[in-house]
């Protein structure tokens, strides 16, 4: 065995050393023996399906009728917005269910295709766009596989909030530590897409009422089969600024009026002498707001703050798909050493209420197994019963080397509890858009180590029987 190879292989034996006590269904290596105990997992609840068919979650995994689905998504970025996608995208599920073994299907919706004027509504020019969503799930459920949304509200890295939301209200904006208007600087290298406040009630009111409206005008049943609703792609504060003279201070938010508002009802939370309380005041100008860069107190409150922004978005979901999982990804980067990006990782983490789903964005071993590790201890230490996957395990960019792919994959399995795989941009365009995993003859140099022949031999890797989707 080459030394890479050695190396990885101890990783992962390793890794599942110490998940076993944790995960005790994942199986065993070869010379692993059982875990002494278990973990309990709370009693599950079903979500009871039309056709006499019912879902839960148990252990971190996805049952179909009492048998475990390993979920393979096949995330969807595609002009959902233009009522002449819809054909397109129906005839490469039939594909991909037919002969790539995908039984979910994830829909991008970028807010701002939608709602161009900003009042939460979809705009009458794409209502028949909207109506061709409808037809692509329902075309999922009578292929019996399973469909999910994601919705990009923020903008940071992908993002869709209208332009004429910041035009409607200026002090909705975030504000950076130099005190200008915060704009992504970090994944739009010109003038960057303007940044919201998560602190921000307009912010909040628009994008809420955005996602129940469309949730809404979806109709019950509809609503009702999502597997998941994803909140908006890596929930995050810039980690990075690398344009100009590349001032981190920049990236470094939020001051906001509304955030300092919340400072406010953070810091009454506890009590006279605690530390966040007595070492803390709120930054009135750029030298003090300076000094908290990589400050752990300031960073407790600011991965509070991102964790209550998200959690009270899938309380907004859930008031329209009641019983829908809530997925999230994470974005716990490894060489963020001033916790930039999500504020103190394990506050964040711990404080996330009412969700299902861990999608860990870094992929080892380039970014390292640090935040693999950040999901697994909270996981563990305040009882979450997270399902813990990765967002983006494969994209029509990258893992494109077998070598690289199968450590990805094999490390997934590994650390995470075997919830499923989410492939990004599931499409046959890779000539014209090479984030698409596939080529017009519906081959892929990313995803080639899973598909035909291949995929039997993952499915024992997994220890799961294959998904034979029955016709609703």
């Amino acid at each position: 065995m080459p030394f890479a190879a050695q190396c990885f292989s101890s990783v992962v034996k390793a890794t599942a050393a110490i998940l076993t006590p944790l995960f005790p269904w994942l199986p065993l290596f070869a010379d692993q023996t059982p875990a002494a105990t278990e973990v309990p997992a709370p009693r599950p609840a079903v979500r009871h399906m039309a056709q006499g068919e019912d879902w839960e979650m148990r252990e971190g995994r996805f049952y179909r009728n009492g048998k475990w689905v390993f979920i393979k998504t096949g995330k969807l970025l595609r002009a959902f917005a233009e009522a002449k996608t819809a054909d397109k995208v129906i005839a490469d599920i039939d594909v991909m269910v037919d002969r790539l073994n995908f039984n979910n299907f994830s829909l991008n919706i970028y807010p701002d295709n939608f709602d161009a004027d900003g009042d939460a509504r979809i705009d009458p020019a794409r209502q028949e766009a909207y109506a061709n969503i409808r037809r692509i799930l329902d075309h999922c459920w009578k292929r019996g596989v399973f469909y999910s949304l994601s919705f990009e509200t923020y903008n940071i890295g992908g993002g869709g909030t209208p332009a004429s939301f910041f035009a409607q209200h200026p002090e909705a904006i975030a504000i950076n530590a130099l005190g200008e208007k915060a704009r992504d600087h970090e994944y739009t290298v010109s003038d960057g897409k303007l940044t919201p406040s998560v602190y921000h009630p307009a912010y909040h009111s628009w994008s809420r009422t955005f996602m129940r409206n469309f949730l809404s005008d979806l109709g019950a049943d509809r609503c009702s089969r999502l597997l998941f609703v994803e909140t908006t792609v890596e929930p995050q504060y810039p980690g990075a600024c690398r344009v100009g003279d590349k001032d981190p201070r920049r990236a470094f938010l939020d001051f906001n009026e509304a955030a300092h508002t919340a400072f406010n009802q953070w810091q009454k939370s506890f009590v006279e002498g605690d530390p966040r309380r007595a070492q803390l005041d709120w930054p009135t100008t750029v030298e003090e707001r300076s000094k908290l860069l990589g400050n752990r107190l300031f960073n407790d409150f600011r991965a509070w703050g991102l964790a209550k922004w998200v959690s009270e978005d899938a309380e907004a979901i859930r008031s329209v798909a009641r019983d829908v999982y809530i997925a999230v990804d994470y974005n716990g980067r490894f060489d963020d050493r001033h916790s930039m990006r999500v504020g103190t990782r394990d506050v964040f983490l711990t404080e996330l209420k009412g969700i299902d789903i861990i999608q860990i964005a870094p992929h080892p071993p380039v970014w390292t197994t640090m935040s693999w590790d950040d999901v697994i201890a909270v996981n563990r230490k305040a009882g979450k019963h997270w399902a813990i996957s990765e967002h983006m395990s494969g994209t029509g960019s990258w893992g494109q080397d077998d070598k690289d792919m199968t450590e990805i994959l094999e490390n997934t399995l590994a650390r995470g509890t075997r919830f499923g795989w989410d492939l990004v941009n599931a499409g046959n365009r890779h000539a014209t858009d090479d984030f698409q995993l596939y080529d017009e003859h519906w081959h892929s140099q990313t995803l080639d180590i899973i598909d035909g022949d291949n995929w039997p031999k993952w499915l024992r890797k997994i220890g799961v029987k294959p998904f034979v989707p029955q016709p609703r």
